[in-house]
């Protein structure tokens, strides 16, 4: 049936920004309601054992913890099995009555308290010992729930409390890969398609510039990693981490420069480091590769290359990178 059969109008409503705000931030909430997203998370050893030695490790006996995101409720019950006296389990998602089911089918219900709600904006009965929460998107930061983290930690962490995890450094690289950027990448269109030059969409797809979430096999870099942000989060303020900078990289072999790759390493404990980077295991996250205008580099040549890392003005989810090589530059949106 059409919708004027229906008495419906095809005008677009007028939607004032904040409620549009409002909705998109509802739908980032309720997507991780979605038990194949959590699954993908859990299911994912190299994070969830980090995570669990990282716990096991902070966590001390008669502690009170404050899980934030608490999907499935596994941190929670991580901490509750570590010794903690209380743990407050907080999600915004619907997901937080999945938690709470499992909470009680493991037991847990005595230790474990699930709470429904922004943790920045909840009272507690008393001050917690430990925050957690496993906040990371893609390049650390996209989905922004850092925020909401340290909105937490100074709402309701006690003086000398622990974060886990109590770092994270966010990590660039130039790379050569031509598999990659031919095949999965803007070179794609250097080739004919069933017999039709396309080779023009090469450069309008660089300046559409989207970063991908995949593999980049470590003897793609030109350069070790540099650090693009460092926040110590027991201390770090809101927005910190956007910033810029100028980085020198060596390069250490000759080639052509067409893309960058960034990764995020996070401390969980004294003992216990997760790093995302391309010469370790393979996760979730994967790495971040950034396609880039090509241009050929030497072995021992410095590579300046400046970068600004802001929130995106379209989503405050998402991240804007900018970056400058030798007068060529691109942005990037990471979604």
């Amino acid at each position: 049936m059409r919708a004027a059969e229906n008495g419906l109008s095809l005008r677009p409503k007028k939607v004032s920004l904040v409620k549009h705000e409002v909705t998109v931030l509802e739908y980032y909430i309720e997507s991780y309601g979605a038990l194949a997203l959590q699954r993908r998370m859990v299911s994912d050893r190299i994070r969830t054992d980090s995570f669990a030695r990282g716990i096991a490790q902070v966590v001390k006996k008669g502690d009170v913890v404050l899980d934030i995101g608490t999907g499935t409720g596994i941190l929670a019950m991580l901490a509750a099995r570590a010794g903690a006296r209380k743990v407050y389990a907080v999600d915004q998602s619907d997901i937080a009555k999945t938690a709470e089911l499992l909470v009680k089918t493991n037991g847990l219900e005595e230790i474990v308290q699930v709470v429904y709600g922004p943790a920045g904006s909840l009272d507690f009965e008393e001050k917690v010992d430990v925050i957690m929460s496993e906040w990371l998107g893609h390049f650390a930061f996209v989905e922004a729930m850092l925020d909401d983290v340290i909105i937490a930690r100074d709402a309701h962490l006690a003086p000398g409390g622990r974060m886990l995890p109590s770092s994270v450094d966010v990590m660039l690289a130039p790379i050569d890969d031509s598999v990659l950027y031919i095949y999965d990448g803007p070179g794609f269109w250097r080739g004919k398609v069933q017999g039709f030059d396309f080779s023009s969409l090469e450069g309008a797809e660089l300046q559409q510039a989207r970063a991908i979430q995949r593999r980049v096999a470590p003897a793609a870099l030109l350069s070790p990693g540099r650090s693009v942000s460092s926040l110590d989060l027991s201390s770090c303020r809101r927005d910190e981490q956007w910033n810029s900078g100028l980085l020198e990289f060596q390069v250490q072999r000759d080639g052509m420069l067409n893309g960058f790759v960034g990764w995020f390493d996070i401390q969980l404990s004294a003992g216990e480091r997760l790093s995302t980077g391309t010469d370790k295991p393979e996760t979730h996250w994967y790495q971040t590769y950034l396609p880039f205008i090509p241009q050929r580099v030497s072995q021992g040549m410095t590579l300046p290359v400046e970068y600004v890392m802001e929130r995106d003005r379209g989503s405050r989810r998402n991240v804007k990178l900018t970056l400058s090589v030798n007068g060529a530059r691109q942005s990037y949106v990471l979604e």
